[in-house]
């Protein structure tokens, strides 16, 4: 990680200059949305001990017409080797470790909406909450800048993401500032519930290490305007995923 990069620099200033500056094109209803999810992922990363990875989380997001701010913080237990949930290496060497993991703060602004197209900009910090001496976090911050967008092609929904993420080095390691992206497709299986494929890419933030591939298979239902049950199940590629992971988010919107 360089911290005079200039391309680090750019995007600090392209995503302050559309934060702060670019004109509200629509309004979206205002409300608060909380939810609840369990997560669990097993993998060896390319090593020879596998790592097992429970977390119970909770998020919170509010909405102002186009802005959105969110925050999100989970409860982890840890079961093997020293990874972490997002690929990134602690001080623990294995055995089992719990306690409370990073706190993700973000703002997003919507930028652009017209008839069934829609780009937002997105920032978000991960904050050193989880304990570096439990083997819970890397006791750094992380920095993702990145530009999200949906289009509706006649039922279905194609979206993608765009960004490039800023890792905080530890006394160990030095980990590369990479560019990541995901694309997918979800479509109608009845009024209430969705269906969708994604694929996920993020470049190696080691040197020696694989980039991080992953594809998700994930449904929705809504039982009615203000509560959504997701679930989704992840395939890894490569020694920077998880093998297989899978999760429940239960949300509600006031």
């Amino acid at each position: 990680m360089r911290q005079g990069s200039i391309l680090y620099q750019f995007f600090c200033f392209l995503g302050l200059t559309f934060l702060t500056a670019w004109p509200e094109i629509t309004v979206a209803h205002d409300s608060t949305r909380v939810s609840v999810g369990a997560y669990y992922s097993t993998g060896t990363y390319g090593t020879s001990v596998t790592t097992e990875i429970e977390a119970i989380s909770f998020g919170v997001r509010y909405r102002y017409g186009s802005w959105v701010i969110g925050a999100s913080v989970p409860w982890l237990r840890i079961r093997g080797g020293g990874i972490l949930p997002d690929g990134t290496l602690s001080i623990a060497s294995g055995g089992t470790r719990e306690g409370i993991g990073d706190l993700v703060a973000s703002l997003e602004r919507r930028l652009f909406y017209w008839r069934h197209l829609g780009l937002s900009l997105r920032g978000k910090v991960k904050f050193p909450t989880a304990s570096r001496k439990k083997g819970l976090g890397t006791g750094e911050r992380d920095y993702i800048l990145e530009l999200r967008g949906f289009g509706r092609l006649g039922r279905s929904t194609l979206f993608g993401a765009l960004g490039y993420k800023k890792y905080g080095d530890t006394a160990t390691v030095n980990y590369h500032d990479v560019w990541q992206a995901h694309a997918g497709i979800s479509f109608p299986l009845a009024r209430d519930q969705k269906l969708g494929l994604s694929a996920g890419y993020r470049q190696n933030t080691r040197s020696g290490r694989d980039a991080r591939r992953t594809l998700m298979l994930f449904h929705s239902i809504k039982w009615d305007a203000d509560w959504k049950l997701q679930s989704y199940l992840v395939k890894g590629f490569g020694d920077a995923a998880a093998d297989l992971a899978g999760g429940l988010a239960l949300k509600r919107r006031y």
